[in-house]
């Protein structure tokens, strides 16, 4: 029988002939982005045969168009659509938000990006205040380490708002919404949206930059939407995908505002413009920027006049991620503790299955900009659930048991807003896989 070898990760054999290689991701519990639900209407399965390749299927007709758009040379391969007949070696090559949007940057507009395209985006400049004053007192190591843990905290919600993040300036992160065809109202509401989580990030991260380096961390955020060139600079040895413009510019500038006005988020009237009504607002005041004639529009942004969902969601799984595994142990002990029956639908692995839990809600979360891409995703696996023995009511069940274990690892922070918000994300996830179940 077949044996299938993740690069540098592990090999599994006996695998059954003719099985695709997502479904042995799936069956093996390896995470594997899927968002379409292995129906070849993405791309987020995608791996690289490294040996092996006359051991799979030939491509199907749906990824021979895929692999057509894309330009895919032949050892790129669907996930999804491949089928194992023989011992074959594999890498998988997505693993987070930056790596999708990157590649789709890459081949949907390979050539008009080498040549240089005109878009309208959202352009985010952060930067955190006083960095280089207060990092003399630490050595090289230390700023590194400091800087890496900010970095990995604050592009999160970037990443998870469909930002691309085109480079790290420093100790400053520049981003831009709008890459992959969003509307303009769509791409300046992720950006605020990832603008608050970044703030959110920064204050979860404070406390122990200053206890341990003697740092205060305060950043500044500022966002300008308009016309960027979305082009690959550099050496012919060595490009890279970014966008360049005034829009970057004057994004930059604005950032560099947020200090003297004592305010963490400046908007231009330009992002204001294209969310009328959506934003808490203090009155805005003209200040003139370089390189601009007359003075610019600035205003002071707090948040959503409504609670945004998406983003009360996102900021608070953020707070769970450095406990997931504490999380997941704790929410199978509450669901086999109130509803006793349900233990016969898992696996004895709760560990493995913990860890499955938090993936799938960290899919779904990383995913909830992008519904229509993981509708797929969610029937397939409504169906899987069905195979196991999961009924509607236990939908229920599982949803009861999720809000309780939410309110204590949230704490005060699981606010009424907060809670309605997941029941909501929870709602909707859960009626797309029943009704694929059903159907």
């Amino acid at each position: 029988m077949p044996k299938v070898t993740y690069f540098h990760e592990i090999t599994f054999e006996d695998i059954p002939e003719g099985q695709t290689l997502l479904d042995v991701s799936i069956h093996h519990r390896i995470p594997h982005l899927h968002q379409c639900g292995g129906q070849a209407r993405c791309t987020t399965c995608r791996i690289q045969i490294l040996d092996g390749l006359s051991h799979v299927s030939p491509r199907s007709p749906l990824e021979e168009k895929v692999a057509s758009e894309r330009g895919w040379d032949e050892f790129t391969r669907l996930a999804c659509q491949t089928h194992v007949h023989g011992d074959v070696v594999v890498r998988r090559l997505l693993d987070n938000s930056q790596d999708i949007i990157v590649l789709d940057l890459e081949e949907l507009h390979g050539g008009s990006a080498g040549e240089g395209k005109e878009l309208d985006l959202a352009v985010l400049f952060s930067d955190i205040r006083d960095f280089t004053t207060h990092s003399e007192q630490n050595l090289p190591y230390d700023i590194v380490h400091m800087l890496n843990r900010y970095f990995t905290a604050a592009a999160e919600p970037v990443l998870n708002n469909n930002g691309f993040i085109d480079k790290y300036i420093g100790d400053g992160i520049l981003a831009a919404f709008g890459t992959r065809d969003e509307s303009p109202e769509t791409a300046c509401r992720n950006a605020v949206r990832a603008a608050l989580g970044m703030l959110e990030a920064a204050r979860r991260l404070a406390p122990t930059l200053e206890q341990q380096f003697h740092v205060p961390l305060h950043i500044g955020i500022g966002i300008h939407f308009g016309t960027a060139i979305l082009g690959r600079i550099g050496h012919p040895g060595k490009r890279q995908i970014t966008v360049i413009g005034d829009t970057v510019n004057t994004a930059s500038r604005i950032e560099s505002m947020t200090k003297e006005f004592a305010t963490p988020i400046l908007l231009s009237d330009s992002v204001v413009s294209q969310l009328p009504g959506a934003l808490q607002l203090d009155p805005p005041f003209a200040v003139p920027l370089k390189g601009k004639t007359a003075p610019m529009q600035l205003y002071p942004c707090r948040g959503f006049t409504v609670p945004d969902t998406i983003f009360l969601v996102q900021s608070s799984f953020d707070n769970l991620v450095p406990r997931a595994a504490a999380f997941g142990e704790r929410f199978y002990a509450n669901l086999f503790d109130t509803y006793p029956e349900l233990r016969p639908l898992f696996r004895s692995d709760l560990t493995a299955q913990s860890k499955m839990l938090m993936s799938i809600l960290s899919s779904a979360v990383k995913g909830l900009n992008r519904m229509p891409e993981i509708v797929g995703g969610l029937r397939a696996l409504g169906k899987r659930h069905q195979e196991y023995g999961v009924s509607r009511i236990d939908y229920d069940k599982v949803s009861r048991v999720l809000i309780r274990t939410l309110e204590e690892f949230l704490a005060e922070e699981f606010t009424p807003e907060v809670q309605h918000a997941w029941r909501t994300v929870y709602g909707m996830i859960a009626e797309t896989m029943i009704e694929a179940a059903e159907n």
